[in-house]
């Protein structure tokens, strides 16, 4: 005989009243339209800002690759829209020292700065911190290999064909995949800033292992670029780069011919060699992660990956994540992340209460040894340990009254997913899971 693991409760636990309350952590184009969305749905949103402007990284952008807007602009309007909203208000100068409770029951308690520290009870928080970007290594070897912000830049500086170190910029080589190859931000900016200079005169050529063009709107803009005269080089080693009267030349292996030995190698006289630059999380990221008790990722990626999980969902009911903090990645999609998630939001709210839907664990306070088992291992951080319980089987026989509270484990309901990783590693069989 089989049993199951689920056992039928007569009384299902209670609602948790969700007021239309939100915190936004992170200023940037991401976290800007987060609060716009939510605005518009008569939520009350409190955008906080560590630096003291809002923008974030999208101050660095000057150009869009798949429309003709200005950024600049953009962002300005943005900004408007938010400082004129009546249920936004904005913390520019603020961090967040500290995240308590769960789902329909956060405290955060935010340093404003000079406004002194302000607590919020929101019921749902979105993380749109973004990334910061680091020089590429090879560039600094000489002035004359720069990153693609820099190239942004000057593109933006010069309505005319650019100019370095004084001199007029007129062949450009963009050198792909030396970082971060599964990014494809650094393919987009490339193959924009290629077309761009093509417009203005410049030869250009693009050095690739792998283009990723697999965004919306991209091949199209690639067979621009072809149709404008931009070179495209695939390479399996390295470029090497020779710098010569002011010059860089850029060596790679012509991969025409089907065999190794075949091949020749090719040089690219250039002004200028562009080199795709590394885009790490923000410094801050990782500790938001560790307060928010957020499952963190490896190497430079604050998230982990997780199939059971929607794109904008954390390992915690109630948290969100939205753009580059999540991945690095164009603008447009991290515009689609930061609408997706003012939605999961906005479905959270929606009737002002959560009733748990899924099968939900529960500790049976006589029988919990206070051994934190199943704390260290719910992977959505939905148990505590509390003054709430009767005396249990494993307490020290000390004489207490009747108003004597003990210390047990307590799973709130509304954070619990029903995985049952809890009900199975209880070493005291003090947890079952109802349905």
């Amino acid at each position: 005989m089989y049993k199951t693991i689920y056992e039928s409760k007569s009384t299902a636990p209670a609602p948790v009243a969700l007021p239309s309350e939100a915190l936004v952590i992170g200023g940037g184009l991401v976290g800007m339209t987060v609060a716009r969305e939510l605005s518009r749905a008569e939520v009350k949103v409190a955008l906080v800002e560590r630096g003291e402007r809002l923008g974030g990284g999208a101050g660095d952008l000057h150009f869009f690759y798949d429309r003709p807007d200005d950024v600049r602009r953009q962002v300005g309007e943005l900004i408007a829209t938010l400082e004129g909203a009546r249920n936004v208000q904005l913390l520019k100068g603020a961090r967040l020292r500290r995240l308590d409770g769960q789902l329909g029951r956060f405290r955060a308690l935010i340093d404003a700065g000079a406004g002194g520290e302000k607590t919020f009870a929101p019921s749902a928080v979105v993380l749109a911190t973004g990334c910061i970007v680091r020089p590429a290594e090879a560039a600094s070897g000489s002035d004359r290999c720069i990153g693609t912000s820099v190239m942004e830049k000057l593109l933006a500086e010069n309505p005319d064909a650019p100019v370095w170190g004084g001199r007029p910029v007129k062949t450009v080589t963009f050198i792909l995949d030396l970082t971060d190859d599964d990014v494809k931000i650094h393919t987009v900016n490339a193959i924009k800033q290629a077309v761009l200079l093509q417009d203005r005169g410049c030869r250009t050529a693009v050095a690739a292992r792998d283009l990723k063009v697999s965004v919306a709107g991209m091949e199209l803009l690639y067979r621009r670029a072809r149709d404008k005269g931009v070179l495209f080089f695939k390479y399996d080693d390295p470029p090497v780069l020779l710098h010569k009267d002011g010059e860089v030349n850029v060596q790679l292996q012509d991969m025409t011919a089907l065999h190794r030995q075949e091949r020749e190698t090719v040089t690219l006289p250039s002004d200028l060699a562009v080199l795709g630059e590394t885009l790490a999380a923000d410094p801050e990221t990782p500790e938001l992660f560790r307060m928010m008790k957020l499952h963190a990722g490896t190497g430079e990626r604050p998230v982990d990956d997780n199939p059971q999980l929607p794109r904008v969902m954390s390992n915690r009911r109630g948290i969100f994540l939205a753009g580059a903090c999540r991945f690095p990645q164009v603008v447009s999609d991290s515009l689609n992340e930061a609408r997706a998630a003012a939605q999961e939001v906005m479905a959270l709210l929606r009737g002002g209460a959560y009733a748990p839907e899924n099968p939900v664990a529960e500790v049976d306070s006589c029988k919990c040894a206070v051994c934190y088992t199943c704390v260290r291992l719910c992977p959505h951080a939905a148990i505590g340990v509390e003054r709430y319980g009767d005396r249990n089987v494993y307490a020290t026989p000390v004489e207490k009254d009747d108003n004597t509270v003990w210390q047990a484990a307590r799973i709130e309901p509304a954070a619990c997913y029903g995985c049952g990783i809890c009900v199975a590693e209880c070493p005291a069989r003090a947890i079952t899971l109802y349905r």
